[in-house]
Order: C-alpha cells, then structure tokens, then sequence
C-alpha cells in the first residue's frame, strides 16, 4: 500500500495506480477515487495497513476502498 501525504492539508491519501510521472490515481480520505497530481503530495514510504488505521493516518473508508480495488485485481474465493 502506497502512503501519500497532501502537502497543503495534510491529510492521507493511498496510492492505487501511477498514471504517468505527473499524476496518479488516489484514494481520498472519504473514500473517492481521483486523478491527482502528484506534486501536491509527499510520497511516504508503504507501511502495514492495519498499523496505519489504528494510527489514525487512513480513514475506514480509504481502507475498504483499497479492499474493493483489490478486489478486482485478484477476486477472493
């Protein structure tokens, strides 16, 4: 799980797919899935999902989205 960190808010974003060397698409803290440009962030370095949420960094929502854009990557049996 790739961590981004907003430089003007500071809020955490997930990364889910580079889309060039200027842009990616993100997972937003309320779960909205965007093209952003990735000037705008910090790129931190992927670290344990569960150990970011209790940390509060993700939100519920982010992580649920990852598990749904996970999901079809590779579908669960």
């Amino acid at each position: 799980m790739e961590i981004f960190k907003n430089k003007t808010s500071g809020k955490y974003f997930i990364g889910i797919d580079d889309e060039d060397d200027e842009t990616a698409l993100m997972i937003t803290p309320i779960g909205a899935v965007k093209k952003l440009e990735l000037h705008l962030f910090v790129h931190l370095e992927t670290s344990d999902p569960e150990s970011l949420l209790a940390d509060e960094l993700i939100t519920e929502t982010q992580f649920e989205k990852y598990g749904e854009y996970l999901d079809t990557l590779v579908p669960r049996s």
